[in-house]
């Protein structure tokens, strides 16, 4: 339509409509161009995101057996797994930092990644309080569900039973501090202190156990 109207006489007071409609049909004619050269360079992109993604993945890659335990308190590896950053070496330091007291050191690559602890603390003593003393339990984003107050990146946790004559009037309380970075998940953290409070129940600190 466009070389039609080129190459036909138009009356003036339609020469001012042919021209644009030319000039219409040229712009749609580039604007096509534009679109298929366009086409590889957006493919180009696409598998370039594809890949990057499929990079991450790989990043993620853990060449360690997540541990079974905390402490010697069983917790499943799946509530585990997303506080530990990829890496090839995983060790778990247990020890006894003052009397009544249990605390274990995860770490990757010889980086420390997670702090799982259980200490004897006052029976009826609120869980903030308790909170306070963990530096990683982010207390200003906290939630809490009766039995326990967490974050993205920490927990604490009441015990039920777990009374010991040795510490009269004095309870046990779980916490969990996550040191790696980008690792910060409220709802796996839940699930997390849930699990370990319960599991610590069931152990030989516990009365009830």
């Amino acid at each position: 339509m466009g070389r039609t109207l080129t190459s036909t006489r138009t009356p003036a007071g339609h020469a001012g409509h042919a021209g644009n409609t030319a000039q219409t049909g040229r712009a749609g004619r580039e604007a096509g161009r534009v679109l298929r050269r366009a086409s590889p360079v957006a493919l180009a992109l696409a598998a370039a995101t594809a890949l990057a993604g499929c990079s991450a993945d790989a990043e993620e890659t853990r060449d360690y057996a997540v541990p079974a335990a905390l402490c010697g308190a069983p917790v499943p590896a799946g509530l585990l797994t997303p506080f530990l950053p990829p890496g090839s070496k995983i060790s778990v330091e247990d020890t006894a930092p003052v009397e009544g007291a249990r605390r274990c050191n995860v770490s990757v690559d010889g980086e420390l990644a997670l702090v799982a602890s259980r200490e004897r603390w006052k029976q009826d003593e609120d869980l903030t309080k308790v909170a306070f003393a963990h530096a990683k339990l982010e207390v200003d984003e906290s939630e809490g569900s009766g039995a326990y107050l967490y974050s993205g990146s920490g927990a604490v946790g009441r015990t039920k039973g777990c009374v010991d004559p040795a510490f009269p009037g004095q309870g046990l309380f779980t916490a969990l501090q996550v040191y790696a970075p980008d690792r910060s998940d409220a709802k796996a953290m839940k699930g997390l202190i849930t699990a370990y409070t319960r599991s610590v129940e069931k152990g030989g600190e516990c009365a009830g156990g």
